[in-house]
């Protein structure tokens, strides 16, 4: 039996090196891949890390975006509202407030009847007076009422033309912006056309009145559009000493209109603390034809202009046709004669209303 040699030994001990050089390569290569998979995850880490940061960015820029333009939006809201309410205050500050009053009682439905025990002058001056009432009732108009706010400054100018010529007049609202209105609101509706101014009064240099009535479409001074304007008396005008007598029975201290003054015609009387006949201005108006000595209790709605005044001139050179006004029992009321009224009537030269316009 041959003894193993050293080199049969050596042979076949050279496999294992060979065996373990295969192990170490395969653990390097494992190695290799975990450290891979740690790189691939810390990349990963980092890239799902950048793009929260991007993300996060975005949101913020978005956020400050979106605030801004609510800022934005805010304060144009603020700035469009301060400008509508500085736009809105400055249109109230031209406007006022006015309370038209519609007339509940027909003026025409009390026409008196002529006292049978009368003398015969007054049986006619009474004919005369109801007959002309009753022609006037058919003659009525009625408009609608003015809007409840209007403008109370700037002016307007009418101009109305009549068989005597025209006459123009401003419209001033500043003096009495209701009562400005409703004029301008009637000649708006046609209300002054083929009309006739049916009163005017004859005056003197000690300041017995002397004024052109017009504005009633039935002629008798007694018709309304259907309503009233509130009361805006002058406190500006001039106002002339009281006397004693005056002022112990209560009566308001006079004032001046001055000649080419358009006032409105009312019913208002005060004395003693009392007042009666508030409100009752409407479509009425007088024109001074001389410096007026009034109460101020007239709304002065605006003034005739010079050549507006040489036709009133003329009218008023041609004088009066004296009315008719009854008595009244000052308990009763009731009727118990009739007189003519001297330097009180129509006027003789006659003042036909044919249209009115405004510019």
């Amino acid at each position: 039996m041959r003894a193993p040699s050293r080199r049969n030994r050596s042979s076949q001990t050279s496999r294992p090196v060979d065996g373990v050089g295969q192990t170490c390569g395969k653990r390097d290569a494992a190695v290799s891949t975990n450290e891979e998979r740690r790189q691939a995850a810390k990349r990963k880490l980092e890239d799902r890390l950048q793009q929260e940061r991007q993300a996060a960015r975005k949101r913020r820029f978005i956020i400050i975006g979106t605030s801004a333009v609510v800022v934005v939006a805010v304060a144009a809201t603020a700035a469009t509202l301060i400008t509508m309410k500085v736009l809105q205050d400055r249109d109230n500050a031209r406007h006022t407030a006015c309370a038209y009053t519609a007339m509940t009682q027909d003026p025409f439905s009390q026409v008196p009847t002529v006292p049978a025990n009368l003398p015969a002058d007054q049986q006619a001056w009474g004919k005369q007076y109801v007959d002309e009432l009753n022609a006037g009732k058919a003659k009525q108009r009625k408009e609608s009422q003015p809007g409840n706010r209007q403008l109370k400054e700037g002016t307007e100018k009418a101009t109305f033309t009549t068989s005597q010529g025209a006459i123009t007049m401003s419209l001033d609202r500043a003096s009495a912006p209701c009562n400005v209105a409703a004029i301008g609101a009637l000649i708006g509706d046609k209300y002054f056309d083929n009309t006739s101014c049916h009163r005017m009064t004859e005056g003197d240099d000690s300041g017995k009145l002397a004024v052109l009535q017009c504005g009633d479409p039935t002629g008798t001074g007694v018709g309304t559009p259907g309503w009233t304007s509130p009361d805006e008396f002058p406190k500006n005008l001039k106002t002339l000493p009281q006397d004693e007598q005056s002022a112990a029975y209560g009566l308001p201290q006079k004032a001046i209109y001055p000649r080419g003054s358009v006032a409105i015609a009312n019913g208002y009387q005060s004395a003693g603390g009392q007042e009666v006949g508030q409100n009752t201005g409407a479509s009425q108006f007088f024109i001074a034809i001389k410096d007026a000595q009034l109460p101020p209790n007239y709304s002065l709605v605006g003034k005739v202009d010079d050549a507006g005044m040489k036709v009133i001139d003329k009218i008023y050179a041609g004088g009066v046709t004296p009315g008719v006004q009854p008595s009244r029992d000052q308990q009763t009321g009731a009727v118990t004669g009739f007189q003519q009224t001297p330097g009180d009537g129509k006027p003789k030269t006659p003042v036909d209303i044919s249209t009115v316009k405004l510019s």
